[in-house]
């Protein structure tokens, strides 16, 4: 015999041996609703140190409680109103004022162990916490667990307790104690009943078969969707228990399943080659699925119902998958429009990228810049009326989203961001805010019901996954992007959030329609002589032996403060006069160096004041400015400036997802505007040749013509 058993283990298995069977032998996890259990625990956990004297009082006593109420987050489930009940508990049991020589007193032997809530060696006494009500049908067992102890406790002290006590906390006075002194017959009675079950448990566990169903399955028993009550054991049945972000995996997961799982739901690091040549140890594979878990991110679930369902069907077998989610809803309902007050009417294909969302609830959605994105987020918005976070990146995009929502739904928007601290039903608010101040707005984040991640391929930053974790009783969420994917290949990421792309649209097919200008997009190359490239090189060099390139100095020299590529913007901004120019820069250096050089530009970046800010930008949209310089990760998603001409992109970056979103901000159609172009530079060296390259080839994937003009007055002095 090697089992070592407990009485709850011993409960188990006289009341059904399968789910005994299940939980012990096969040690499959018994996923349930756990906030009862955890409350217990929170109360069994303050007395325990009460009574050690680990608390100075009853305020640091509170403290804890409070910690342990919010690690278990227990205000997102149904005992969310029952807090002060549960510290009223632990008052309880304080006022008690019990005499104790230990707390959690461990008993164990080689076939039985147990914990011993409060004992008294010196007058024999043992006495065991209860959260829960008091019933007729927990007398017994509890008297029953008490006799055990007073068993192991015999074995223990070489006597019999004096009174054992269950002290039901939910009550004081009568009602609240059950004692009784143990007799040398419950002892030995209660002797032979456990060995007589352990006997039992070793034969099951011996023969290695599943044991019979019951013939009435509790309500209780977690195991009713596996076990089931068909009488057909070759049926495969999981339950998907969507907790908070995650979703458990109730059933069975065999090796082969295991594997599939872990291939499915993992990716390698993009660099993992020269991460493994540096460090032969270092991790490179991101993995979602861990089998100790059993769970999987809420972005994954119809993956894996897919994985589930292939896999029964590779092993021929019937197989079922229930879902039950355990979140709990915010039920404000807020009044909203029948439709958008200033008249705006929605195109066909948001509409139906509207109505896929409400099917799905959860959903990625690629389309490209000038689609509407936001307006098929406020359509959402104004539909599902609830209690809604809609969360930007940048200044610009928070003051520009509210004020759209405001304008088309009539009704009053909070706003996180940019020194405001205002929530309302609907809100819009910056990642970087919510992160600076998630402690704070815990509570707010898990009354979300519906969420709206603008430009979705930033989430795989540490920061909107943070702000995932805590979006724990969000029913609808929408991740949108132009660009649903990642120049680090960290793709996955996205999905783990917001699930599968649902709906894709790119911009050659709006522009086939009519709904986005054709572009000219240009390239110029050969700008520079090659004896001043050479020039060029040397001059970016530190003149250390086996040099490795500085990628600051090159850049310094080739693109901050090269004249002949400076000169060539000039010339192309003075042959397009009376043009609305975006100038995209990537340092602040540089757009200060051109905004002097430029006549009648002005520079906006990320230094710039809010008041400066919006006026620059209310002058550039509505006035006489007609070039705007501005840092590239200000404008190169999200801001919506129909009236643009050109933009020239002088920053020569690196990524796909950044080129076509800078591509995106000129597409947009507009009464009088006759063309859309976007100027751009083969550049020199191998730092920005290739980066060059990279940015023409994204726009030739997306469908665009893409024009390469060289460039022969290279005879700037």
């Amino acid at each position: 015999m090697n089992i070592r058993s407990s009485f709850s283990q011993h409960e188990c298995f006289e009341g059904c041996k399968r789910q005994w069977y299940y939980s012990y032998i096969k040690k499959i996890p018994q996923i349930s609703d756990m906030s009862y259990a955890h409350r217990g625990s929170i109360v069994h956990d303050i007395l325990e140190n009460w009574y050690s004297k680990k608390y100075k009082d009853i305020e640091e006593a509170k403290i804890s409680f409070r910690k342990l109420w919010d690690k278990y987050m227990l205000d997102d489930t149904q005992l969310k109103m029952k807090k002060d009940e549960t510290w009223l508990m632990i008052i309880n049991g304080i006022d008690l004022n019990k005499t104790i020589t230990s707390t959690e007193l461990k008993i164990y032997y080689p076939e039985t162990i147990a914990y011993l809530d409060l004992v008294n060696a010196d007058t024999d006494e043992i006495i065991d916490w209860k959260s829960s009500t008091r019933r007729e049908e927990n007398e017994a067992s509890y008297k029953k667990q008490l006799i055990l102890y007073s068993w192991l406790y015999k074995r223990k002290f070489g006597r019999i307790p004096k009174k054992c006590s269950v002290q039901y906390l939910k009550y004081i006075g009568e009602k609240g104690e059950l004692s009784f002194i143990p007799t040398e017959e419950q002892i030995k009675y209660i002797e032979e009943w456990y060995y007589n079950i352990l006997n039992e448990m070793a034969k099951v566990q011996s023969e290695g078969k599943i044991p019979p169903m019951c013939k009435d399955c509790t309500f209780f028993c977690p195991y009713k969707n596996l076990c089931g009550t068909s009488g057909v054991d070759d049926l495969f049945k999981w339950t998907l228990h969507i907790f908070g972000n995650h979703i458990k995996i109730e059933g069975p997961i065999t090796k082969l399943l295991d594997i599939g799982l872990t291939k499915k739901f993992s990716y390698e690091l993009k660099n993992a080659y020269f991460m493994k040549k540096a460090n032969p140890h270092a991790r490179t594979t991101i993995e979602f699925w861990k089998l100790q878990n059993r769970s999987l991110p809420i972005g994954f679930m119809k993956g894996l119902v897919k994985t589930l369902t292939d896999y029964a069907k590779f092993k021929k077998m019937e197989f079922a998958i229930d879902i039950e989610d355990h979140r709990i809803f915010d039920e404000t309902k807020i009044e909203m429009p029948d439709k958008f007050i200033n008249n705006i009417k929605l195109r066909d294909y948001q509409l139906e990228a509207a109505d896929k969302f409400l099917r799905e609830k959860i959903a990625l959605f690629e389309l490209a810049t000038g689609s509407g994105k936001t307006e098929i987020a406020i359509e959402l918005i104004r539909r599902l009326g609830v209690r809604t976070l809609f969360i930007v990146d940048r200044k610009e995009l928070l003051i520009q989203t509210k004020k759209r929502i405001e304008n088309s739904l009539g009704i009053e928007v909070g706003q996180l961001g940019s020194g405001i601290d205002n929530i309302k039903d609907i809100t819009v608010a910056t990642v970087q805010t919510i992160n600076k101040n998630i402690n704070k707005h815990e509570s707010y984040l898990r009354s979300i019901r519906f969420c709206i991640l603008d430009e979705a391929h930033k989430v795989a930053a540490k920061s909107y996954f943070k702000i995932s974790q805590q979006l724990t009783n969000t029913e609808y969420r929408l991740l949108m992007s132009g660009t649903a994917f990642r120049d680090d290949g960290n793709d996955m990421m996205i999905h783990a959030i917001g699930g599968d792309i649902t709906h894709s649209l790119n911009s050659q097919t709006l522009i086939e329609k009519g709904w986005l200008m054709k572009p000219q997009i240009k390239f110029y190359k050969n700008y520079m002589p090659k004896d001043v490239i050479k020039r060029f090189e040397e001059q970016a060099k530190e003149g250390l032996i086996n040099e490795t390139p500085n990628y600051s100095n090159y850049y310094n020299v080739f693109i901050t403060t090269n004249q002949y590529r400076n000169e060539l913007i000039k010339k192309i901004i003075e042959e397009n006069k009376g043009k609305k120019i975006l100038m995209l820069v990537k340092l602040v250096e540089h757009g200060n160096s051109l905004e002097d050089d430029i006549e009648g530009s002005k520079y906006l970046h990320g230094s710039t004041g809010k008041k400066e800010r919006e006026e620059i930008f209310e002058e550039f949209t509505k006035g006489a400015l007609n070039v705007l310089i501005s840092t590239i990760s200000i404008f190169a998603e999200g801001i919506d400036i129909p009236q643009l001409d050109m933009v020239i992109n002088v920053s020569a970056n690196k990524g796909e997802v950044k080129s076509i979103q800078v591509l995106g901000r000129v597409l947009r159609k507009m009464e009088g505007k006759t063309n859309a172009q976007y100027i751009d530079f083969i550049d020199e060296t191998k730092f920005f040749r290739l980066a060059s390259l990279a940015r023409k080839k994204a726009f030739y994937k997306e469908g665009h013509d893409v024009e390469v003009l060289e460039y022969e007055d290279t005879q700037t002095t």
